[in-house]
């Protein structure tokens, strides 16, 4: 079996005002479960895209990469751009605004667009961001991959493609 791609935003490692909103006693205890959910689905040789707002300091953050499997990627939230250093450090592609991934027709953001490039050629969009916008295939084609709305882990591209082959 090749490369899986796998999709993830929202993770906030090291965020303890969020540990605490989503029923962990502390960062480190969300972290190590968002870690483990990570690391059961993806393996090390596969793809990662971290659509945006991926740690709240250098050292959760640092520390989560050394952790994680995959090779990570990710499209930075306004947050993620202070950490720009680290992530080149770590070895994690950076990418801001969209990416076009045109092998699986998709269009991925951290923030839901409105409008997207190949939109009318039915390419998905992939977005991460606040989990209110929730994932609406019947008019709009976009998944939101906010870790909240996946059991705290990432989503695998063909668990989605599944997902919206069912809808049409």
């Amino acid at each position: 079996m090749g490369k899986m791609i796998h999709l993830i935003s929202d993770t906030f490692f090291g965020r303890t005002s969020l540990a605490k909103q989503r029923g962990f006693s502390s960062a480190e205890e969300m972290d190590n479960q968002i870690i483990e959910n990570w690391n059961d689905k993806v393996l090390p040789n596969d793809i990662v895209w971290h659509l945006g707002n991926f740690c709240w300091d250098v050292i959760s953050g640092e520390n989560a990469i050394q952790r994680l499997n995959g090779n990570i990627n990710i499209i930075q939230s306004e947050i993620d751009i202070s950490f720009n250093d680290m992530f080149s450090i770590q070895g994690i592609n950076k990418f801001q605004g969209y990416f076009i991934l045109e092998s699986d027709n998709v269009v991925m953001s951290h923030w839901p667009m409105a409008d997207w490039p190949a939109k009318v050629k039915d390419s998905l969009h992939i977005h991460g961001g606040n989990k209110k916008y929730k994932s609406e295939l019947m008019t709009e084609k976009r998944f939101n991959v906010n870790c909240e709305l996946w059991s705290l882990g990432p989503i695998s591209m063909q668990a989605l493609n599944d997902i919206k082959d069912m809808v049409e």
